[in-house]
């Protein structure tokens, strides 16, 4: 789908972005422009709207070359497994002597570079494990996914991991005291 679309008819947007959506699945800076449900689970479209870009290196404003698509895994929505579909805007910078060539438009605050989940999903599966230890092949199965592609997120997590206390026995001492 290449133009945005509004849900129901009872929308009072027609040609915009429907705001009631993009609150629905929570994702800053992005539009939903599809929801589809499939079935192995959602999969919902998003884009980030037109906008000016700078070249990251030279600061010269960008021309776009177009989008790309990356699909990556989500926290499970509605009780089914959820994909987001992300529309990224590819640029090229104009100046000749500017070596990056063509870039793409990146989101922590939707997902890392190269990242097979959203940020939501790498916090969701990180707390899930901490406070109500989940195992990796359970939430690997609630998403859907690989045990590897939980595992790598939960690992590359740069939140400081708590030791678990262990309650000590009444009339016990590790010290022998």
């Amino acid at each position: 789908m290449s133009e945005p679309t509004a849900c129901a008819a009872r929308c009072p947007h027609d040609d915009a972005y429907c705001d009631n959506c993009d609150r629905l699945v929570g994702l800053p800076g992005v539009h939903v422009i599809d929801v589809d449900r499939r079935p192995a689970g959602l999969v919902v479209e998003v884009e980030s709207p037109p906008a000016v870009m700078g070249c990251p290196t030279c600061g010269v404003v960008a021309r776009s070359h177009g989008r790309r698509t990356v699909t990556l895994v989500d926290i499970p929505c509605f009780g089914a497994p959820t994909r987001v579909r992300w529309r990224k805007r590819t640029w090229t910078c104009p100046e000749p002597s500017c070596p990056v060539g063509v870039f793409t438009e990146q989101d922590t605050g939707i997902a890392n570079p190269r990242a097979m989940l959203t940020t939501r999903a790498c916090r969701w599966a990180t707390e899930q494990v901490r406070r109500e230890h989940a195992s990796i092949a359970g939430l690997a199965r609630q998403l859907a996914t690989t045990w590897r592609t939980v595992w790598d997120q939960h690992r590359a997590d740069p939140r400081p991991r708590r030791r678990r206390r262990v309650p000590l026995h009444r009339g016990y001492h590790p010290r022998g005291g």
